[in-house]
This record gives structure tokens, sequence and C-alpha cells, in this order.
């Protein structure tokens, strides 16, 4: 019985070899060129942070050679792919992802029941192996039950507030999706269409930053003298972040300026903005709709921009570009205003001219030192929320510097398809500027820094930190006390 088992193994072994060799002879690298010019003009048309990679230094030509040398030696579609994927690597861009296709899982079944409702809606409990603030010797949590972790700790003889924060969404918390299921009177069988998952959406959002308002006040009755909110792995999520660094600071915190790209993308988005103000000019009057038409008029211009063509193609030969596929001006994150507008949050077009009306309103509950601890994996929203913050000088950043996603995708554009490998190509199509006008796709540098190694333990991180703490404390007391916050 063995041998007959080995035997058939042995077979079925050499067939797969044999099979192999045969597609390894068959291979032809032709295809896979193509895709890579398709894969650079793509990025040439499509991808925000292009005219970035060649400012800050990066070879577009040289690595667009040594992708092409790598698929002409490769020997099988492995090889290829590789080839690929390393000529994207390269740039570093947490936004700028390639996914391949995959074959349907054989034996694949569908489920016996249907799912409950928050796992339909995508609701689950974030992975919080990155917490490094909650895990500090003497971190004690406070009582009151919340879907945050917030505690106490005592540094240097001060009072540390901690709030961890592992994502930015409503989405990675399950225990808010029961709560804003059952205030919605949801089962877990209740069907939700459309118009439901918006108003759900909606109410999970307004919820999260309430959980988050209700952990500064708590913080702040316990006596906490220093605030520290952890973010470090925390890889984005939505909006929230700018709610939330309006919450711990008094200093004014604009949004950030946000560029838009010379796209039909942006042209369609740029409309859709602009048909939501037209509405809303139908229905003011005195300074709300002053407001409205000097917003309705910067987006017929920003239209124009976006219409425009800009050639970056010499980008890949070495050579300058005599434009710039990115327009700023006229957008900010989280709207067309750098501050919300003063009156009625609750227009139908209200989100569209400023995000922070989907939220819960409040003046800042924290006026305090601050401390945000970012790392490596800190991306996206989390990376606004700390620039936001540092460039008004409003708070210390600790560790190490962030992933560099800076903005991703604003509007509805698909993904580059490459016509023979299937693989799909997703670019980031807006660009997040800092307060000196640098590319926030750059990254966050702290101000104190913490040597986070790739293979540190949970203990190290801690220990790094632990280490670190006491001088970002004082640095935060010594800014604090120059001016309100």
């Amino acid at each position: 019985m063995a041998r007959w088992r080995i035997g058939v193994l042995a077979a079925a072994l050499a067939t797969l070899l044999g099979a192999g060799a045969a597609l390894g002879a068959e291979f032809s690298p032709a295809p896979w060129l193509e895709d890579l010019a398709q894969l650079r003009d793509g990025l040439t048309a499509g991808y925000a942070n292009l005219e970035w990679q060649a400012g800050r230094g990066l070879d577009l030509p040289g690595d667009y050679a040594r992708a092409e040398g790598r698929l002409k030696r490769a020997r099988d579609a492995f090889a290829a792919r590789r080839a690929i994927e390393r000529f994207i690597d390269v740039m570093a861009d947490g936004h700028l992802e390639l996914d391949w296709p995959n074959p349907p899982a054989a034996g694949a079944a569908a489920a016996d029941s249907p799912q409950p409702l928050c796992d339909r809606l995508g609701y689950a409990d974030a992975d919080d192996d990155d917490a490094v603030a909650t895990r500090l010797p003497g971190y004690r949590p406070m009582g009151a039950p919340s879907v945050l972790h917030a505690g106490l700790v005592e540094v240097g003889g001060r009072r540390v507030g901690v709030l961890r924060i592992p994502l930015f969404s409503p989405h990675g918390y399950r225990a808010l999706c029961d709560r804003v299921a059952a205030q919605e009177g949801l089962g877990a069988a209740s069907p939700c269409g459309e118009a439901c998952r918006d108003r759900f959406a909606h109410e999970a959002d307004v919820a999260f930053v309430r959980e988050m308002q209700a952990a500064l006040t708590a913080l702040k009755a316990a006596g906490a003298q220093v605030l520290l909110v952890d973010i470090a792995g925390n890889g984005g999520g939505n909006d929230s972040s700018l709610a939330l660094a309006r919450l711990v600071t008094a200093r004014p915190t604009p949004a950030p300026r946000v560029g838009f790209l010379r796209t039909p993308a942006w042209v369609a988005e740029l409309a859709s903005r602009q048909a939501d103000i037209r509405a809303g000019l139908a229905k003011t009057a005195g300074p709300e709709h002053a407001a409205l038409q000097r917003l309705e008029a910067a987006l017929t211009q920003a239209k124009a921009e976006a219409a425009k063509p800009c050639d970056r193609a010499p980008l890949w030969r070495g050579q300058p570009i005599a434009c710039s596929a990115v327009v700023t001006g006229t957008l900010y994150a989280g709207g067309l205003v750098a501050e919300p507008l003063a009156g009625p949050h609750d227009r139908p077009w209200s989100e569209t001219v400023s995000a922070a009306s989907r939220f819960p309103p409040s003046p800042p509950l924290w006026r305090g030192p601050l401390i945000v601890l970012v790392d490596a994996n800190s991306a996206s929203s989390s990376e606004l929320f700390a620039a936001m913050l540092q460039d008004r000088h409003a708070a210390t950043i600790l560790g190490a510097p962030t992933a560099g996603a800076g903005c991703g995708h604003m509007t509805d554009a698909q993904p580059l398809v490459l016509r023979h490998s299937g693989a799909r190509l997703f670019m980031p199509d807006c660009v997040r500027l800092r307060a000196d006008g640098g590319d926030e796709v750059a990254g966050v540098q702290p101000d104190v820094l913490v040597g986070f190694r790739p293979h540190d333990t949970a203990a190290e991180r801690v220990d790094r930190v632990a280490r670190a703490l006491p001088q970002a404390v004082k640095r935060a007391a010594a800014a604090a006390s120059q001016g309100p916050r």
C-alpha cells in the first residue's frame, strides 16, 4: 500500500515537472514587456505622486530600464511578475498597490446561512498588535467602558493620559457596529440596502467621534496633565482624524491643501461637487449664499484646470516637464474649505463643503501638552492627523518616520488593468500638502526619534518608547507653555 502511494506521488511529481519544463520552454517575455509599457504610461497619466518621485531623486529612467532587463532575462511567469513588482515597490508609496488576479478557490461552497449584519457591512475589530502606550509600565486603564482604550501612566512626575486609536474608522470596532445596529433597530439578519448602509455609516461615524470625545473628557477629569495619543500601526481610515485633530488643540488647525490631477475622472468628480453646491445656491441667501457662490466659481476654474493636458512622459527620459499634472488651490482635506464655514452644518451639501459637518460639533477638549506616537505603519489618515498637529506646533511627534502613504483615492477612477497579466494597479489620485508645500507622501518625521527595528518584539517596542517618553513629555510641556492650545 505504501509503495503504491509512493509510486503515485512519483508519477504525479514527474507530470508536474514535465509540465513546468514545457511551460518554461513556451514562456515569452514579450507580453510582460507590453504590460510594463502600459504600466509606465498609466503612471504617467494617473499617478498623483509621479512628479514627487522624480523630484526626490528616484531614477525613473533607470528603474524602467532595469525592469525591462529583468523581464527580458525572465524564464517563467514568476520571475516576470517579480520584475513588475520590484518596479512598483521601489516607489515606496503606501497607496500604490498592484493586485494580481487569483483563481477561485477549488471546492469553495456558498455559506449555509447569511452573514450577520456587521459582517456584511464590513465591521470587525482591528488588529491591535502594534499598541505601545497601553503596555507601558504602570499603565492603568480607565474604568469606563469604551470601544477605545484610554488610561493613565506616570512619567517624570507627570500624569500622562493615554488614548489608543488602532484605526481611524468605525469599521475597526465591532462593538460600535453592534451599538449602532441596536440604535437603528436592526438585528443580525436585517436586510440593509444602499440607503440603509449610507445612514448606518453616518451614524457609525458620529458614534466613533463621540467615543473620542468621551475618552478625552474622561482623561481630563481623571487629572491627566499630558495627553499621549498612540497611533502606532494605525493604517488610516476616514476623516475622523480631522475631527480628532481639532479636539486636542485650541490652536487653529486648518485642513491641509489637496492637489488633484488633470484627468477625466477629476473633471467628473469636480462637476459632481459643483452640482451639490449649485443645489445649495438655489436654497440659500445672505452670507451662506455668498460663500457658496465663491466655492462654485472656484470649482468652475478647477474643472477647467483638470481638463488641461500635461505631458509627463519626459520624466521617464530624465528630462524636466513644462507643466504639472497636479493642480492646487481649490481642495482641502475633507472638502472645499480649510476651516468649516460658520452657520448650519446639516444642509444636504454640507459634507461637500467640509467633512467636519459629518461629525458632532465640539469645542477643543484638550488644551495641555500633547504627544502623538507614530511608527512605520502609521499611514494615510494617521499621517494627516500627525502632520496637521506638527505643522501647527500643537503636538510633539514621538516614534519612527511614518509609512509615507499620504493622500489616497478621492475619485471613482477604476484601477489600471494590465492587458496580458490581468494585474490591477491602484494609484493615488490626489496629493496632500504640508504647511511648507511638501508632499505628505514623504512621511511624517518625528520630533523625538525612537529607533524601532522591524523585528522588535512588543516588549522591546515598549522599552524603547518608555526610554524616550520623558524627553517627549518635557518637550511637549515646554511647547504648551509658549501659548494656549
